[in-house]
């Protein structure tokens, strides 16, 4: 028989069918727990959120510039600049290639 120095045990500190150990772990893993489960909320997220509202919000078509544009073409004003035009044309045809081929 091995003969410790150790507290003896109080049953009333520990609570039925357990030891210090068992007992602390288990106080240990419920505040574990209650931190998991409490809500966080990280600024990116934040973020995210105010962003896909905004989306959400914003009309998927901007009438103000379709009417800008009919008035411009009623009136034979409305020009196209070719460079620019010819500009994003190769740019969207370059970023689709890229997409395509990873």
């Amino acid at each position: 028989m091995k003969v410790t120095t150790q507290k003896p045990l109080d049953p009333k500190e520990i609570g039925p069918g357990k030891s210090r150990q068992t007992d602390q772990r288990a106080k240990q893993s419920g505040e574990a727990a209650a931190k998991e489960s409490s809500p966080v909320v990280s600024r990116t997220s934040l973020t995210a959120t105010r962003v896909k509202e905004a989306i959400r919000n914003t009309p998927d078509i901007r009438a103000d510039r379709v009417d800008a544009v009919k008035i411009k073409i009623q009136s034979g004003t409305y020009r196209v600049d070719a460079d620019q035009l010819a500009s994003k044309l190769i740019a969207e045809s370059l970023r689709e290639d890229i997409e395509r081929d990873g």
